[in-house]
């Protein structure tokens, strides 16, 4: 008898899910992206956006790249706020600086 549980079969066809996405579409910032709304959908939202995160390392700071990052973030439920002219959303800072600093005098 087997002794796989339902959570490891989950985690391998998530990955053959992952690979298949992969064969399709190679390796572009495309398959991140799908790879992250995939991770997302399988309740993994850490690791999607962490990936997201990664895109703009991995593939540079292109407009192609960076509408797919920030749609994802969009997707994800990660954006607070929108531009002033609501034209392209911004994702939340990851360390937001506080609101005021001392100034300690020697």
């Amino acid at each position: 008898m087997h002794s796989e549980t339902q959570t490891d079969l989950s985690q391998a066809g998530l990955y053959i899910a992952i690979q298949d996405i992969k064969d399709e579409l190679f390796d572009t910032p495309e398959c991140d992206y799908a790879i992250a709304q995939l991770l997302n959908r399988w309740g993994q939202a850490d690791k999607a956006e962490q990936m997201l995160d990664e895109m703009p390392l991995k593939w540079g700071a292109s407009p192609d790249v960076l509408t797919l990052t920030q749609r994802g973030y969009a997707e994800f439920g990660s954006v607070t706020e929108s531009t002033p002219d609501n034209s392209e959303p911004l994702r939340k800072p990851q360390n937001p600086l506080p609101a005021t600093l001392d100034i300690v005098a020697a």
